[in-house]
């Protein structure tokens, strides 16, 4: 990502347009444990979180609903399941090869689900009638398929062959326009992606060839301000030494699963405000009423 340089002026207009930060503990959440297996709950006061479920295969990326159940995927297994902290109970809500990460859509009906691979896809789940189809195909030539999100404005985004964001009509499933993040190297490139109200921006995990870190990308109601290297900024977080899902609580805080740690990046003072060891992070959502 050689290209990534500093926008000064850019960042400057943004940071003078969000609300300063009001002083608050972090939000507790659930982890999704790769290694271990687990879904896990974790309060940032604490040394290291609590088992909240033994899936016995390894999980990938989690959402939690309005209800306060967790969605979580198992790409071994080929499934999207329920947990609900409060009963314990565990159900398989569908079974889809090579599933990733996950979005609730507006309106809260529906869900988008990537598939990582075989060929990679986006689909679009029914809450209401447990069914699903193909919202972005083979055509869509994805490569892969991370992290998905919404912005504000009903704009939708999703991570493609590591090294590029799209922008997908979501209703049609088009491509509307790419912004490529670093030449492609492997599996250089973005995961988690997220909307934040605080800097009404989409935010990325990145790990690139400059870095392991967060990346800021500008979009507006129309989708990208820019299409080139200056429609994003990238932000290092050192020490660091892998990045997954991703999170926003809307007031100036991040929430990263970072594989060996769970943390929290404050973003006005561009600082990890809480870190806690957790080995084998990889997605990550806000328990509510917790922030």
């Amino acid at each position: 990502m050689g290209r990534i340089h500093s926008f000064a002026i850019l960042a400057a207009l943004v940071a003078a347009t969000v609300p300063a930060l009001a002083q608050q503990p972090p939000a507790q959440v659930y982890i999704s444990n790769e290694s271990q297996k687990y879904l896990e709950f974790l309060d940032f006061t604490q040394p290291t979180p609590k088992i909240l479920y033994n899936i016995g295969a390894q999980p990938d990326d989690m959402v939690v609903n309005s209800a306060g159940q967790i969605i979580y995927t198992v790409p071994k297994t080929g499934t999207v399941n329920l947990f609900d902290p409060s009963t314990g109970q565990n159900t398989v809500l569908a079974s889809i090869t090579y599933v990733r990460d996950l979005e609730i859509e507006p309106g809260g009906q529906t869900m988008l689900i990537a598939r990582y691979t075989g060929p990679a896809e986006i689909i679009r789940y029914s809450f209401v009638t447990g069914t699903w189809s193909v919202l972005v195909g083979k055509a869509g030539k994805l490569g892969t398929c991370d992290g998905i999100a919404y912005d504000q404005w009903g704009n939708l985004y999703a991570v493609s062959n590591h090294n590029t964001i799209v922008q997908i009509n979501p209703t049609t499933g088009a491509i509307l326009a790419t912004l490529v993040l670093e030449p492609h190297h492997n599996v250089n490139g973005g995961d988690g992606l997220t909307w934040d109200p605080y800097t009404q921006s989409l935010w990325a995990t990145h790990d690139g060839t400059t870095g392991i870190g967060l990346l800021q990308i500008f979009v507006n109601q129309n989708g990208f301000v820019s299409t080139t290297s200056s429609g994003f900024q990238f932000f290092p977080l050192p020490g660091i030494v892998n990045v997954d899902g991703l999170k926003s609580d809307g007031l100036g805080n991040l929430y990263v699963a970072a594989i060996w740690n769970a943390l929290v990046y404050n973003i006005p003072s561009q600082t990890i405000t809480h870190n806690v060891i957790v080995k084998g992070a990889d997605g990550i959502g806000l328990v509510p009423g917790s922030f």
